[in-house]
């Protein structure tokens, strides 16, 4: 028995000091599963690249590194060149939105809220819906907070580069030599449980690379289908709609109302113009439809496959 209660206090204070450098070290850490995501979802390329032989000799290791590597890079860039642009052009559209003209927009809805709030205001000073909008606006649309957000933007830059680099380092060896990362995983596990834990490696392998990439599908299709609609309804800006849309689906439940709220609002925002109140609800029903048709053939489609 006091064998046992020493051998708990090691094994526990070995957890503990396990934790206490994973914490210390979680930006490496970090870093590591990041390039070992990657490197699930480019080992399919890979491991093409591995077979083709030219002139009867294969593709390098490196080489073949590299490729996957720089087909992921290409993915990635084209995204960022692609909406980069139209998020930038709409940050320079709201901030040059008057906060005057928007309640313009909306003079009787503002005026029928005033009458409500000095009906059921107790006292002699009741609030004004107009004055209150106006602050909000003003806030939301304030040219100096996206500059200053812009700033920040700038500011992490440098660390983004650092982070992106070392990803892209580890990436590429890990890629290189497919049992690395594996290697790796197996140090602290006991010898007598090395074959066990190889082949639940094994499988773990498999299936997290096929999940990442059927993820990655599925959030191919839903941007795209979300795009689709939004095009169709003359949406401006559908492209990008679709993306957020795609890109917050792959958060589970929330992911896909996040991702419709903050669709909506870019809808809405890009396309009021010379549209009445009952024609901005017109618009959100039609696209919360668009939405509500991606989320059936996420759910009852795409999920199951």
């Amino acid at each position: 028995m006091p064998v046992l209660t020493y051998r708990r206090w090691i094994y526990l204070i070995s957890a503990l000091l396990m934790l206490a450098l994973a914490w210390y070290f979680k930006v490496i850490i970090a870093y590591v599963l990041i390039s070992g995501i990657l490197s699930l979802i480019g080992q399919p390329v890979n491991e093409f690249l591995s077979r083709v032989e030219i002139k009867g000799m294969r593709v390098p290791s490196a080489l073949g590194a590299v490729i996957t590597m720089l087909s992921i890079i290409g993915v990635v860039a084209g995204a960022l060149a692609l909406f980069i642009p139209m998020v930038a052009s709409e940050a320079r559209r709201l901030s040059a939105i008057s906060p005057d003209d928007v309640i313009a927009g909306i003079e009787a809805p503002v005026a029928r809220a005033q009458e409500l709030v000095n009906r059921f205001t107790i006292g002699s000073n009741p609030v004004n819906v107009e004055t209150v909008l106006k602050q909000q606006l003003t806030g939301l649309f304030d040219v100096n907070a996206i500059t200053n957000s812009l700033n920040y933007a700038v500011g992490v830059t440098g660390d983004v580069f650092i982070g992106v680099f070392a990803v892209l380092f580890i990436t590429f060896f890990f890629l290189k030599d497919r049992h690395l990362f594996r290697t790796m995983l197996m140090l602290p596990c006991p010898t007598e449980h090395e074959d066990a834990f190889a082949r639940v490696l094994s499988k773990s392998k498999e299936l997290l690379t096929r999940y990442f990439i059927g993820i990655l599908i599925e959030m191919s299709i839903v941007m795209t289908v979300i795009a689709i609609g939004m095009s169709a309804l003359g949406v401006r800006n559908a492209i990008l709609i679709g993306f957020v849309g795609g890109l917050f689906n792959v958060i589970p439940y929330l992911g896909p109302m996040i991702g419709a709220a903050l669709g909506m609002s870019i809808g809405i925002a890009t396309n009021s113009d010379g549209l009445m109140v009952a024609g901005l609800f017109t618009l959100l029903g039609k696209m919360a439809i668009v939405y509500a048709c991606a989320q059936l053939l996420d759910n009852i489609v795409l999920q199951p496959m």
